[in-house]
């Protein structure tokens, strides 16, 4: 009685989540496109978990061919971790199961691809193939055998949106899977390179301490050597060499360029300099060149208030006023005689 019971549980909970689906027609067309030519791959990104963690099996997409009465139907077990797809022809359902590693109730799947090829079905998750299953006959089959319009429906949930290629490499460039993979690969790659380094590095170093020890122990049977060799710089091989000649490189590139700056510099002081010397307001007046005359008019030495007067010798500036005193050009407070100060 309780086998029964889960059995009749399980199946409500199936066409509870079929009938969460809902048919997109635009989805249905691009479908039909690449069932038309063969190969077909349906995508899905970042599948969440439900928030009623109750419900472990979620309906994804199924495709229907409505005039032979054959439907796909893909469902997401997170509980068993697997994905199952039942195939109902003319009312009879067969279930086939694809492992799902690696996912519980409570995890994101971040892709999701299925790779329709002739009559083979393969799934890859998180950009890892997982297992593949047969079918009977293929979705391009079903589609040629349909009536003269045929027509294919496409239900499927709508947080879930699918995308369609007509290659597996294009979907998993979707997914970002290749980005992943020559990441993976540039970073494998930059580690044996440091590691091929260091190995370098103390090989070099131990070649040096290996030449300066024999050289000390073994003076007298040291043959003489045509060309002349540093004994206190290791000698530097691979990675170091091409670093070294890059460095050498680009110091000759900026002394290129600080050359190419002094130049232009020395072109600009220069041009600065005739300029100067061809100024005509920068010279002095000649001789012969015209001068205004002073006159009381255009330059007045005269204190304010004195009269000023034109004379042959040049200006003559008269009295300081009243209280003040001086030679008329510079009056300063005073008293003179002339004012009368004294008592009579």
């Amino acid at each position: 009685m309780n086998w029964l019971y889960l059995i009749a549980i399980a199946a409500f909970m199936t066409v509870s989540n079929v009938n969460s689906l809902s048919l997109d027609p635009v989805a249905s067309t691009e479908l039909e496109q690449y069932i038309k030519k063969g190969d077909c791959v349906i995508s899905m990104r970042h599948i969440r978990p439900r928030r009623k963690l109750h419900i472990s099996i979620e309906a994804l997409f199924m495709i229907d061919f409505p005039t032979l009465k054959h439907k796909l139907s893909f469902f997401l077990d997170r509980m068993n971790q697997r994905v199952t797809l039942d195939v109902t022809s003319n009312g009879a359902t067969v279930s086939k199961h694809f492992e799902l590693p690696n996912t519980n109730e409570t995890s994101t799947i971040r892709s999701l691809a299925l790779h329709f090829h002739k009559n083979h079905i393969a799934m890859l998750v998180d950009c890892k193939e997982s297992s593949t299953h047969e079918l009977d006959i293929s979705l391009t089959e079903l589609y040629a055998q349909m009536d003269t319009d045929p027509v294919i429906k496409l239900f499927r949930e709508r947080k879930y949106p699918l995308y369609f290629d007509g290659q597996l490499e294009p979907a998993l460039q979707r997914t970002n899977c290749q980005k992943g993979v020559h990441k993976r690969n540039k970073v494998h790659m930059m580690r044996t390179q440091v590691a091929e380094r260091e190995k370098n590095k103390k090989r070099d170093v131990r070649n040096w301490f290996s030449n300066d020890s024999s050289d000390k122990h073994h003076d007298e049977e040291r043959t003489p050597i045509e060309v002349e060799q540093r004994g206190d710089i290791p000698i530097m091989h691979g990675d170091c060499e091409d670093a070294l000649a890059k460095s050498l490189s680009d110091l000759m590139e900026l002394v290129k360029l600080l050359r190419e700056d002094i130049a232009n510099q020395r072109q600009e002081i220069s041009y600065l300099r005739r300029l100067l010397e061809n100024c005509a307001g920068c010279k002095e007046p000649s001789s012969g060149s015209l001068r205004l005359e002073a006159t009381c008019r255009n330059a007045n030495p005269c204190y304010p208030g004195v009269e000023c007067r034109e004379t042959s010798s040049g200006l003559r500036c008269g009295r300081c006023p009243l209280g003040l005193v001086g030679d008329g050009k510079i009056c300063k407070p005073g008293v003179t005689c002339t004012d009368r100060p004294c008592f009579m």
